[in-house]
């Protein structure tokens, strides 16, 4: 599903609403959930993930998400997120997304096989 993502809280703070606008630019990709095994947390926990539109990477990571309000093509995801702090240690805090269907179509490659149309002079 394609969707316009804003991140609600950075690091782990809830960023109030007058500036949601001005430090949470939106990102756009698709989402999935899925179940896997968590190596780290050694049990199975399910994924949200925001991928790049049409191919397999990964922007964001949603840990154990669960929806918290859907309505008028929106919902909100809370979960944890988890990065790695400046001394390589690996650090887990709340993070929720605010997510927005986007109803835009795909953008289309461009036709590279059609040659240029004859001109006749």
């Amino acid at each position: 599903m394609r969707i316009k993502m804003v991140k609600l809280r950075m690091g782990g703070v809830s960023l109030p609403s007058r500036v949601l606008g001005d430090r949470a630019a939106p990102r756009f990709g698709d989402l999935r959930i899925l179940d896997t095994d968590d190596q780290g947390l050694r049990r199975p926990v399910k994924l949200a993930r925001l991928m790049e539109h049409d191919s397999q990477v990964i922007r964001e990571t949603l840990i154990d998400p669960r929806i918290l309000w859907c309505g008028d093509n929106r919902f909100t995801l809370t979960g944890f997120e988890r990065i790695r702090n400046r001394h390589g240690e690996t650090v887990e805090y709340a993070q929720s997304w605010l997510c927005e269907i986007d109803p835009s179509p795909p953008e289309r490659p461009a036709d590279t096989l059609r040659a240029a149309p004859y001109k006749d002079r």
